[in-house]
């Protein structure tokens, strides 16, 4: 694609994408802003959640790419490294600010921290740093994309790459889950970032099967005589 789509794609991503991250934020802390629905546009107060970020980033791309004619599985899967390592870089800010706190950790079977700043947002601890868990499983998604886009090198079909990614990034998303504290739960007594991974993984699931069986067509298509 050219390079105007490619900045325009971007551009309305990164826009839809600071969007949901507050609307899933405010969803999460709904009880709070229906109190203080004026605080609901204050995002430079702190307030955004990567899940949403995720979400509307991909939305607003997904529109853009399909109004200016730019196949939507060949730039999901161009975005996916950059998606990953965006959380990542993000996740410094979580560490440096002491948030997402965590349970109770005992070395070596973990990265146990303490904050001992009297202002820090941090947990004095000894408690797993799960931001930087979080930001390690982001690294290795976005080695993984690159990898998997040079070693198929066009013989995958479109989005796949994408649909993976999704399915990885989820899994660690519900499994680091189990490790933080102190926000809201919802069904099962799953935390908010839990849930959206099970219904990113369900979602991922069926696209990866149906974009599997292309690779397993093309195998045992016959070759032309």
């Amino acid at each position: 694609m050219n390079e105007d789509d490619g900045y325009a794609v971007a551009t309305w991503g990164v826009i839809a994408g600071i969007v949901g991250a507050r609307l899933v934020h405010v969803i999460d802390q709904l009880t709070y802003y229906l109190s203080h629905p004026e605080q609901i546009l204050f995002i430079w107060t702190g307030g955004i959640a990567i899940w949403g970020a995720a979400i509307g980033g991909v939305i607003g791309g997904f529109v853009v790419a399909v109004r200016r004619g730019v196949p939507i599985g060949f730039g999901a899967d161009a975005a996916a490294a950059g998606i990953s390592l965006g959380f990542a870089i993000g996740r410094l800010g979580d560490i440096i600010n002491g948030e997402h706190h965590a349970t109770p950790c005992t070395a070596p079977f973990g990265l146990c921290v303490g904050f001992t700043h009297p202002d820090t947002l941090g947990q004095p601890g000894p408690v797993h740093l799960v931001v930087a868990y979080d930001m390690v499983w982001d690294l290795l998604g976005a080695a993984l994309v690159l990898w998997l886009r040079r070693v198929t090198a066009g013989r995958w079909p479109e989005g796949l790459i994408f649909w993976l990614w999704l399915a990885y990034y989820a899994v660690g998303r519900f499994l680091l889950g189990f490790l933080r504290v102190g926000d809201p739960t919802y069904a099962f007594g799953l935390r908010q970032d839990q849930t959206i991974a099970v219904l990113a993984f369900a979602a991922a699931v069926p696209m990866i099967v149906r974009l599997g069986s292309r690779i397993r067509a093309r195998a045992t298509r016959p070759s032309p005589a």
